[in-house]
């Protein structure tokens, strides 16, 4: 059972959820509602992810923020638990059975509409998106592993700086002015308070390290932001964490507004890479991670995304490292940032050439993603363009369409596709890359999509959707 469409906004995906838990409610006999506890809080959700290069997994986490303060963690539910993630900052009322004593049952699910935690993490972005980061030493560690001036420069609106890169993947639809650092400051705990097997696990208190360190800076820092409240923070720690750097959510109160904070946590090897802290901002704004096709459970395979292998095929800066290269067409359009004009997505049978420019173009006339859906399916596809230009995508492996399976039950929805067989073990190979004169046949025959020419920004293709009649349809003015 799917239980949202990526492609809806913030208000669909919400309904879409409280339906279909809805339902689940009303299948339930009464001796199993009887046996439920409810809580209402806010939903968060937390990705970690480990050293680039590793062989580790990475994690995720959703959980509820009760009113009282407690900590519950929302159960697997399968396909349902990727959605739930997208409930994230959103306040609800929440059912759990006692079920097993590691795996309680989710009952029922609302979202209570508030004008505190209401703001959908995972859905449109849009405007000033102001960050601070917090620099915090463990009181055991004396290291600082970079000065106060790497931190502020990071946020630079220049090639390098994150400003300069949010304006590049947004279009200019969100920027992080205003952003900025704070000099360290000292932890009241030891690292292993805080961390108790340094380097592995997951046992990091994520928690106590955000409350400790926002407190540190208290007396120094407005969160409010002179009337522009800050809308993330990047907790910068001076030794390692467990096993990973994390993304999402953190619902708090700092000075006087409670609301869900973008937070991200990150180690030294983190800020050693930018891509690594564009990664977990990525998660801040509430995108999952996407992947390769060899569906081996590593979402990090993907050289494509900087939501996959962040650091894969990126752009190197003498100061801040690898960079974060572009992000899929689906993430960029799940935020907003991509206008309905230049999303082609047919709805009945037909023959139709499009045009699509490669996604990292500040500006374009024509399509920047297609989107096609698979009849009686929840699965969709999205045909975008990529090349190696610009200060973040210049060092993809080519200038080619790729083919994104988009499902929305999978933890990582968006999967590049690889015609070899079996997939390759990372998709920078030329399966996951399609070429003028190579066609990609949707398995169930609901639709083709034949590369017909390179131009100056893109490529020229034919997209036919289940049985059309011979002539095609022009879309965008070539014949």
């Amino acid at each position: 059972m799917s239980i949202f469409n990526p492609g809806t906004r913030a208000l669909h995906q919400k309904l879409g959820l409280w339906i279909a838990l809805m339902g689940l409610v009303l299948a339930l006999p009464c001796s199993a509602l009887a046996q439920t506890s409810l809580f209402t809080g806010v939903v968060e959700a937390i990705w970690g992810d480990p050293l680039p290069g590793s062989s580790d997994a990475g994690h995720f986490r959703v959980q509820l923020r009760t009113d009282d303060g407690a900590l519950i963690s929302i159960p697997s539910l399968g396909p349902e638990r990727a959605a739930l993630a997208q409930l994230a900052g959103s306040r609800v009322e929440l059912a759990l059975s006692e079920g097993t004593a590691d795996q309680p049952a989710v009952q029922f699910l609302r979202v209570i509409p508030s004008d505190q935690g209401d703001a959908m993490l995972g859905g449109a972005v849009t405007g000033s998106q102001p960050w601070i980061s917090l620099l915090c030493k463990f009181s055991d560690v004396a290291a600082e592993p970079q000065d106060l001036g790497f931190f502020q420069g990071m946020y630079a609106n220049q090639p390098g700086g994150l400003d300069h890169y949010w304006r590049e993947q947004s279009y200019d639809l969100i920027d992080v002015l205003g952003s900025t650092a704070i000099a360290w400051v000292d932890l009241p705990q030891p690292q292993t308070f805080y961390v108790p097997t340094p380097g592995s696990g997951t046992d990091a208190n994520l928690n106590k390290i955000f409350d400790d360190c926002t407190a540190a800076v208290d007396a120094v820092v407005d969160f409010g932001n002179g009337g522009n409240p800050f809308v993330g923070i990047n907790l910068m720690l001076n030794e390692r964490l467990d096993c990973c750097a994390w993304g999402g959510s953190r619902f708090a109160t700092l000075d006087g507004i409670t609301k869900s904070w973008r937070t991200t946590w990150n180690p030294p090897w983190a800020f050693a890479n930018e891509a690594v802290i564009a990664h977990e901002m990525g998660h801040g704004f509430g995108l999952p991670h996407s992947n390769n096709f060899d569906d081996d459970g590593n979402p990090y395979d993907s050289h494509w995304d900087v939501l996959s292998g962040a650091t894969a095929s990126a752009v190197s800066d003498p100061v801040y490292g690898l960079l974060g290269k572009h992000t899929l067409a689906y993430h960029k359009d799940r935020l907003a940032w991509i206008a309905p004009a230049q999303r082609f997505e047919p709805t009945v049978d037909g023959s139709y050439h499009i045009t699509i420019d490669h996604l990292a173009l500040a500006a374009t006339p024509n399509y920047r993603m297609a989107r096609l859906n698979v009849p009686g399916s929840n699965v969709y596809y999205v045909v975008e363009v990529r090349d190696q230009v610009g200060d973040y995508d210049g060092n993809l492996p080519g200038n080619a369409v790729l083919i994104v399976q988009v499902d929305s039950g999978r933890q990582e929805p968006a999967w590049v596709v690889d015609a070899d067989t079996p997939p390759a073990n990372a998709n920078n190979n030329e399966g996951s890359m399609w070429r003028v004169g190579e066609t990609y046949v949707e398995p169930g025959g609901g639709f083709s999509v034949e590369v017909l020419a390179a131009t100056a920004n893109g490529f020229q293709l034919q997209i036919v959707v289940g049985n059309p009649p011979l002539d095609p349809v022009f879309e965008d003015g070539f014949e």
